[in-house]
Protein backbone atom coordinates (compact mmCIF):
# COMPACT_ATOMS: atom_id res chain seq x y z
CA UNK A 1 0.00 0.00 0.00
CA UNK A 2 2.92 2.39 1.01
CA UNK A 3 4.41 1.58 -2.42
CA UNK A 4 1.39 2.74 -4.18
CA UNK A 5 1.34 5.57 -2.70
CA UNK A 6 4.48 7.23 -3.10
CA UNK A 7 3.94 5.65 -7.05
CA UNK A 8 0.76 7.27 -7.77
CA UNK A 9 2.00 11.08 -8.02
CA UNK A 10 4.87 9.93 -9.97
CA UNK A 11 2.35 8.46 -12.28
CA UNK A 12 -0.23 11.48 -11.87
CA UNK A 13 2.39 14.15 -13.00
CA UNK A 14 2.89 12.81 -16.15
CA UNK A 15 -1.02 12.43 -16.88
CA UNK A 16 -2.51 15.03 -19.01
CA UNK A 17 -6.26 16.83 -19.37
CA UNK A 18 -6.52 18.76 -21.71
CA UNK A 19 -10.02 21.31 -22.09
CA UNK A 20 -11.74 19.02 -24.96
CA UNK A 21 -11.56 16.15 -22.72
CA UNK A 22 -13.14 17.71 -19.81
CA UNK A 23 -15.70 19.54 -22.46
CA UNK A 24 -16.78 16.26 -23.74
CA UNK A 25 -17.08 14.67 -20.19
CA UNK A 26 -19.53 17.42 -18.92
CA UNK A 27 -21.25 17.06 -22.29
CA UNK A 28 -21.65 13.61 -22.00
CA UNK A 29 -22.13 13.42 -18.46
CA UNK A 30 -24.93 16.14 -18.92
CA UNK A 31 -26.90 14.22 -21.58
CA UNK A 32 -27.11 11.39 -18.53
CA UNK A 33 -28.58 13.28 -16.43
CA UNK A 34 -31.00 14.80 -18.59
CA UNK A 35 -32.25 11.28 -19.66
CA UNK A 36 -32.39 10.19 -16.19
CA UNK A 37 -34.99 13.14 -15.07
CA UNK A 38 -36.89 12.87 -17.89
CA UNK A 39 -37.31 9.18 -17.01
CA UNK A 40 -37.96 10.11 -13.51
CA UNK A 41 -40.35 12.19 -14.75
CA UNK A 42 -42.31 10.09 -16.86
CA UNK A 43 -42.41 6.88 -14.81
CA UNK A 44 -43.61 9.50 -12.06
CA UNK A 45 -46.06 10.96 -14.90
CA UNK A 46 -47.43 6.97 -15.50
CA UNK A 47 -47.64 6.59 -11.96
CA UNK A 48 -50.05 8.87 -11.09
CA UNK A 49 -51.68 8.35 -14.13
CA UNK A 50 -52.40 4.94 -13.33
CA UNK A 51 -53.68 5.93 -9.37
CA UNK A 52 -55.93 8.37 -10.99
CA UNK A 53 -57.21 5.57 -13.66
CA UNK A 54 -58.09 3.55 -10.62
CA UNK A 55 -60.15 6.20 -8.64
CA UNK A 56 -61.76 7.20 -12.02
CA UNK A 57 -62.02 4.52 -14.26
CA UNK A 58 -64.72 6.44 -16.39
CA UNK A 59 -62.03 9.29 -16.93
CA UNK A 60 -59.75 6.70 -17.87
CA UNK A 61 -59.56 7.94 -21.77
CA UNK A 62 -59.13 11.52 -20.66
CA UNK A 63 -56.40 10.36 -18.10
CA UNK A 64 -54.31 8.36 -20.62
CA UNK A 65 -54.87 11.61 -23.35
CA UNK A 66 -53.63 13.85 -21.14
CA UNK A 67 -50.64 11.58 -19.51
CA UNK A 68 -49.49 10.98 -23.39
CA UNK A 69 -49.58 14.61 -24.54
CA UNK A 70 -47.52 15.73 -21.11
CA UNK A 71 -45.35 12.38 -21.38
CA UNK A 72 -44.49 13.90 -25.28
CA UNK A 73 -43.86 17.17 -23.71
CA UNK A 74 -40.98 15.73 -21.45
CA UNK A 75 -39.58 13.63 -24.44
CA UNK A 76 -39.48 16.90 -26.52
CA UNK A 77 -37.61 19.07 -24.00
CA UNK A 78 -35.27 16.15 -23.44
CA UNK A 79 -34.21 16.18 -26.63
CA UNK A 80 -33.62 19.66 -27.08
CA UNK A 81 -31.46 19.61 -23.76
CA UNK A 82 -29.97 16.91 -25.00
CA UNK A 83 -28.87 18.46 -28.43
CA UNK A 84 -28.11 21.84 -26.72
CA UNK A 85 -25.40 20.09 -24.68
CA UNK A 86 -23.80 17.88 -27.20
CA UNK A 87 -23.64 21.28 -29.32
CA UNK A 88 -21.93 22.86 -26.67
CA UNK A 89 -19.17 19.68 -26.69
CA UNK A 90 -18.71 20.49 -30.24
Amino acid sequence: MFELMTLAPMLLAELTINDKGLGMLGGVLGCGLIVMGSAKGIGQLAGSAVEAIARQPEAANRIFTTMIIAAALIEGVTLFAMIICLLAVL
